[in-house]
């Protein structure tokens, strides 16, 4: 589970109405303070019990013995201690913060929400309340109601970095890079030991094509945490990117080992052997990653051109069982890419060389089309049907077709500069000139 990035703190209420010195439940109160200063839970709440059984209407010993159940993360009992204090006096906000702080820790997020909020609503300076709640409504993905508490978080207090964090990590699902990097700057200018914004900032280079910057900043984060899952995998993936093999294996390895149930860990690691032609690997970390069922269909569009979808996975799995010769299967798999993301134009390119490969020139030639209508400007689905087009007019004898692949291969070169298929492309051409097939 993950924490709020500004961990509510755990109040002791310094609102005691000392009535005379020699009241018992005072000396109880003050003696558990003392025990709860010292760190010595045990004793602190043995005190606080006893100013309970003294007097059970005293506000403050339930506010506090709840505190110091939240420190031990017993947090049942805190809940249940908390909402005694708020039955007896809700008009402390104290209470409903410390409260929210351990329905968070049972991962309880609306009613902590709710009790923040009764929070801001009794103490509308309550920085860390602001802060607290803008943190869970991007857990909850309600972008907007973060941004503004974060806000009023800041305008409360500028140096707080957690508010600039979790703002800033609204701006981000919004997909506002922009304010999402000044928010993780100005987090970090005032904490520069803040893994997670480092490793948010990351993320945002990626999507505004600062890779060395990505890198650095996911170095960044492992260096201050070095169990930081996502920052191993995000660089893994950089390091794919980047053509650096044995760092990019060594990264996700390290992601799984820290968090075996991340699908795109698996998925990152797949592609990777796929690309060395490890292809028995391949499909063990494809097959593994399905399992753990990934986001279907075009769920997860982010900067990952690998695609990152259960469609992209069995994209990926094609291409291994490929890899392995096992045609019939690949093209299987091929299919079950494109149904789960039917817009998605580079797996029907993947499925198309296949359907050729396998002789099912017709189906590869609607295949390639749809392709091509998706992405009008996709090289590779023009120079593939031209290939297509081309078997087509041998094993017909029907030679219209060379025309068609003429004229697929003409549109390779209109919408592409890209040297290695360009030189294909005239390659073609020049070969179908040399035996007379096209002008």
């Amino acid at each position: 589970m993950k924490k709020l990035s500004t961990l509510v703190a755990l109040i002791i209420s310094a609102t005691l109405i000392l009535t005379s010195c020699s009241d018992p439940t005072t000396e109880y109160l003050r003696q558990g303070d003392t025990y709860y200063d010292q760190g010595q839970f045990v004793e602190a709440i043995a005190e606080y019990t006893k100013a309970i059984e003294h007097n059970p209407n005293i506000v403050a010993a339930y506010t506090h013995r709840g505190a110091v159940y939240n420190a031990r993360a017993e947090w049942d009992l805190a809940i249940a201690d908390l909402s005694k204090a708020i039955q007896l006096d809700p008009s402390r906000a104290d209470d409903y913060q410390n409260r929210a702080f351990a329905y968070l820790a049972r991962e309880q997020y609306d009613p902590a929400i709710a009790d923040l909020n009764k929070t801001v609503s009794l103490d509308p300076n309550s920085t860390l309340a602001f802060s607290n709640l803008s943190w869970l409504y991007v857990h909850k993905g309600e972008w907007d109601k973060a941004i503004e508490a974060g806000s009023k978080a800041i305008a409360l207090n500028p140096n707080l970095y957690d508010a600039y964090y979790n703002r800033g990590a609204a701006y981000y699902a919004k997909g506002d890079m922009k304010n999402a990097l000044a928010d993780m700057d100005a987090a970090l200018a005032i904490n520069t030991n803040l893994a997670p914004a480092y490793n948010y900032r990351g993320k945002i280079y990626i999507y505004t094509d600062n890779i060395t910057g990505a890198v650095q900043d996911f170095s960044n984060a492992l260096a201050i945490d070095p169990d930081m899952a996502e920052a191993y995998k995000l660089r893994g993936f950089l390091e794919i990117e980047l053509k650096r093999s044995g760092e990019a294996l060594a990264d996700l390895n390290k992601a799984i080992e820290l968090d075996d149930a991340d699908a795109m860990a698996y998925f990152y690691r797949g592609h990777l052997y796929n690309s060395n032609e490890d292809f028995d690997k391949a499909l063990d970390d494809l097959n593994r990653a399905l399992a753990l069922n990934p986001p279907a269909g075009s769920a997860a569009k982010t900067f990952d051109p690998f695609r990152y979808d259960a469609g992209g996975i069995y994209l990926e799995k094609a291409v291994a069982l490929r890899g392995k010769q096992q045609l019939t299967l690949a093209v299987e798999a091929g299919r079950k890419a494109v149904e789960l993301d039917p817009n998605y134009a580079r797996a029907y390119v993947t499925l198309g060389e296949m359907l050729i490969v396998n002789g099912d020139l017709e189906e590869a030639l609607t295949t390639l089309g749809k392709a091509i209508s998706l992405d009008p400007n996709l090289a590779e689905a023009y120079y593939n049907r031209a290939v297509a087009y081309e078997v087509t007019a041998i094993t017909s004898k029907n030679f219209n077709y060379y025309d068609l692949a003429a004229a697929d291969l003409k549109m390779v070169l209109k919408v592409t500069t890209e040297p290695n298929i360009v030189a294909a492309a005239n390659d073609g051409l020049r070969a179908m000139q040399s035996h007379g097939y096209i002008p």
